[in-house]
């Protein structure tokens, strides 16, 4: 049986005409709800994110108060609760080799439950701690809910940026293993060499539902690669082998590990047996489906989908252009081709057009949905330019 992927019409969820909307990221809870993580404002470090939650697989959406600056990554528990951690780690000047960094656990489903907030130590020897002034060096600056952290990690009444150094680790995924321990996939610059700014890509453990982390391994170092190895999605395969997909900055590549997490197979780029197309760039989202199979979601340039109806990482397959999918949905709500999307996010100004970062959930049997931000983005004839977050639904037929 062939299989191959069915996509309805694209439609706006979430829209602003006069600020902007990047990065969704989106998961399925324990209580079935999705809740999806929008980053607002100036595309750069330190701009905040906000959540919206949906209860019935993404018909309707709520605002919810966002319990943490700006959320990296998040784990649902069996129990129902779940587990946020903030984007930044800061180094601590009590503790060597320990990185803090803001974290929440609640439960979206029970509105007037306790939320627990509290401090996430991160320890690993493998990260290097980079001062603050380097990031301000990138139109990027630390609004006041940092501030605290920086304060309370340097022991200082009111820390200035050259006191501040972040590092530990950028967590992007997070497994829990039958007997509850979390792994997770988490990237930063490497100790050696010290003017170096590619990245590795570490695996982490946690045993006290992400109280505290320890780095476990390294999962993939290369810094003949253009950025490194980031960002990173982490799925346990059916067999129990944990597979990851990574971003280098160029193509993706991916590896397995069949001792969870203790060491890692030299890593492969991705490539799928049923075209020459091949799978790049940022943000890989892997999910498992059904049966064990998985989808995955990539961008820029462009918006990409693909499968491996085997459930291994060995047989991808399917590609889908979601980016030549919107833009046939602009022309048959009559935009204008100059309006319609641009496509390669590398070549032109990214407010034009879209970030390419994809946010993946598995909603049902062989069903999906898809989620992207959009920029000045004109959906039909009479519409207004918006910035906004577009969801696709898709079927693995």
């Amino acid at each position: 049986m062939t299989l191959k992927f069915v996509a309805e019409r694209p439609v706006t969820i979430h829209s602003v005409r006069y600020d902007t909307r990047w990065f969704p990221f989106v998961f399925k809870h324990t209580d079935e709800s999705l809740l999806l993580y929008i980053e607002n404002g100036y595309d750069a470090h330190f701009s905040p994110c906000f959540r919206l939650r949906s209860i019935d697989n993404g018909k309707t959406w709520e605002g919810i108060t966002a319990n943490i600056p700006r959320t990296s990554v998040a784990h649902s528990f069996k129990d129902g609760e779940l587990l946020e951690i903030d984007t930044y780690g800061v180094l601590y000047s009590k503790e060597k080799y320990t990185y803090l960094l803001y974290g929440a656990w609640s439960y979206p489903g029970k509105p007037n439950s306790e939320i627990k907030k509290d401090i996430i130590k991160v320890y690993t020897t493998s990260s290097r701690p980079i001062n603050l002034d380097v990031f301000l060096k990138h139109s990027a600056y630390p609004t006041y809910p940092w501030w605290d952290l920086f304060n309370f990690a340097t022991g200082k009444k009111e820390a200035e940026t050259s006191d501040v150094f972040l590092g530990g680790a950028n967590f992007t995924g997070i497994i829990e293993l039958e007997n509850g321990t979390l792994l997770a996939l988490g990237y930063w610059y490497p100790v050696e060499p010290s003017e170096c700014f590619k990245c590795i890509t570490m695996c982490l453990e946690s045993i006290d539902r992400g109280k505290t982390w320890f780095e476990k391994s390294i999962v993939a170092r290369d810094l003949d690669m253009p950025e490194g190895y980031n960002e990173a999605s982490l799925v346990q395969l059916k067999n129990k082998d944990l597979y990851a997909v990574i971003r280098t900055g160029n193509y993706l590549y991916h590896t397995w590990s069949g001792d969870l997490g203790k060491t890692w197979k030299k890593p492969e780029q991705v490539e799928l047996i049923d075209s020459d197309i091949k799978p790049r760039m940022v943000w890989p989202v892997c999910k498992i489906i059904d049966n064990g199979m998985l989808a995955m979601v990539y961008g820029r340039p462009g918006k990409h989908i693909i499968f491996d109806p085997s459930g291994t990482g060995k047989n991808w397959q399917g590609h889908f252009d979601l980016q030549k999918w919107e833009i046939e949905t602009q022309e048959i709500m009559g935009v204008p081709e100059n309006l319609r999307l641009r496509g390669d996010t590398n070549k032109c100004i990214r407010y034009w057009d879209s970030g390419d970062y994809l946010g993946l959930v598995h909603i049902g049997k062989q069903e999906l949905l898809v989620f992207y931000d959009v920029q000045n983005f004109i959906e039909n004839w009479n519409a207004y330019p918006i910035s906004g977050v577009r969801m696709v639904k898709v079927y693995l037929k």
